[in-house]
Order: C-alpha cells, then sequence, then structure tokens
C-alpha cells in the first residue's frame, strides 16, 4: 500500500495527490502534524519535506514534485512494487547452494 505523508496547507501534497489520483493509485495519507511516530519516521530518513510516498520502507518520490511527471512517477511506484515482492537476499547470490 502507498503511504503519502503530508501536513495541512501543503501545495506540493495537493500536486501528488492529483497524481496519484490520475493514476488511480490507490494511497494512504498520514499527516506528520498530528503523528509523532510518523515525524519520527521522516526525520530518521533524512526527510524536512512533505509530501514523501513510500511502500513499505520504499522511498517512491525521489524527485521534486513538480518536476515528477505522472509516467516517471508511474514507473517509481511500479519498480517499488516489484522490490516488495522479492525474497529476502533475493539475488544476492550468497545463499545459492550447488
Amino acid at each position: 500500500m502507498l503511504v503519502l505523508y503530508t501536513q495541512p496547507r501543503c501545495g506540493y501534497c495537493d500536486v501528488m495527490k492529483k497524481k496519484l489520483d490520475t493514476l488511480e493509485k490507490k494511497y494512504y495519507t498520514i499527516d506528520i502534524t498530528n503523528n509523532p511516530e510518523a515525524l519520527a519516521f521522516m526525520k530518521e530518513r533524512g526527510h524536512d519535506t512533505v509530501p514523501q510516498l513510500y511502500i513499505e520502507s520504499i522511498h517512491v518520490n525521489k524527485k521534486n514534485t513538480l518536476d515528477l511527471t505522472n509516467e516517471e512517477l508511474n514507473e517509481a511506484i511500479l519498480s517499488a512494487e516489484q522490490e516488495t515482492l522479492k525474497w529476502p537476499g533475493e539475488d544476492s547470490g550468497i545463499d545459492q547452494v550447488i
């Protein structure tokens, strides 16, 4: 599930929500001003602005919201979704047994 970290009266957050709605993506919104745990999560990851979009622990929007096209956002979401489907250690070669 996509999680969008936001705060009230945030124009960039509104833009991101519109992009997600246009792409018909389901997402859950967390207002960091009312959620100390969410604010701590953001700070731990070095974010000092919103919106920030995550799937599990994978940061999706690594580009400025206004510079991020719908196509780029969709690709980033699909890539993050694929990443969440990997088994731990997949592609590492460490756990291979001959």
